[in-house]
């Protein structure tokens, strides 16, 4: 197997599905069928629904915690049944399995990234028959991403390299005139509001103010740095900058939700 990408048989998991029903457990059941020794871990299957932007932006800033080698299998797909193409892209060490809608587009970004196209013809090889037409995860995408965690195919074998994919879904933080603008990626369990806004983004600002639903809110270092009921904002633990209230929800009391505007500006 070349070094290019060297399977440690660790594969994870990202959907839109949830834990209701059979979608996940099936996937996992059609691998370790291929593949009994996979060592299978659920990124979440909470992603937003029909929205492979988020599922993207939690892969993109949690691959590396994971051994090289790992197959990163991501199914968040609206085009489910339609001709769009399966991508390949190796990274660091890492394969990423997704449908070609913008998913993969940050880890794409990354250093050193190939994409791949996979070919018609490896589908039908490795795919479960009958395809369904509503469930690629199972039948498509779960049977690939054990063929490749098990080097039974190199990437190279699978699919060819390509230019051609659908880029992001959302813009990138950017600056206008003094103040940065991006978006609330997604909420979390606590109704934290996560956004696009790296840390690495803020540089330009030595007191940075985040204003968001009609507020202007203070960065600070940890959640205990306010009274509970407060609202501040902080670099979270993926380095991205998160609106929170403490000890309560900033989405409920600001009322804001995905893709909602975030502008960063420097305070007095």
């Amino acid at each position: 197997m070349s070094e290019f990408f060297k399977p440690s048989g660790v594969v994870t998991i990202t959907t839109d599905f949830g834990h209701r029903g059979p979608f996940v457990g099936t996937m996992k059941g059609v691998i370790v069928n291929r593949f009994p020794d996979a060592k299978i871990i659920d990124l979440t299957h909470e992603a937003f629904v029909h929205w492979p932007a988020e599922a993207g932006f939690w892969l993109e800033r949690s691959f590396r915690y994971f051994p090289s080698g790992t197959v990163h299998l991501a199914v968040v797909d609206p085009g489910v049944g339609t001709d769009r193409s399966v991508l390949l892209v190796v990274r660091e060490g890492h394969a990423f399995l997704a449908p070609d809608n913008g998913l993969l587009a940050g880890v794409i970004d990354g250093p050193e990234a190939v994409v791949f196209k996979v070919e018609e013809e490896k589908i039908t090889q490795f795919a479960l028959h009958p395809v369904s037409a509503t469930f690629h995860g199972r039948d498509i995408f779960a049977p690939l991403t054990a063929a490749l965690a098990a080097g039974d195919i190199s990437p190279q074998k699978l699919g060819r390299p390509t230019q051609d994919y659908i880029p992001s879904l959302i813009d990138p933080p950017e600056m206008r005139g003094d103040e940065l603008h991006g978006i609330v990626i997604t909420s979390d369990n606590f109704g934290n509001l996560i956004t696009n806004i790296d840390q690495r983004d803020l540089a330009p600002f030595k007191q940075p103010v985040v204003h968001a639903g009609g507020h202007d809110i203070t960065l600070k270092r940890t959640y205990a740095d306010v009274s509970p009921g407060d609202l501040l904002a902080l670099v979270n633990s993926y380095g991205v900058v998160e609106i929170a209230r403490a000890e309560q929800s900033a989405a409920e009391l600001l009322g804001l939700g995905r893709s909602a505007p975030v502008v960063i500006v420097e305070g007095d």
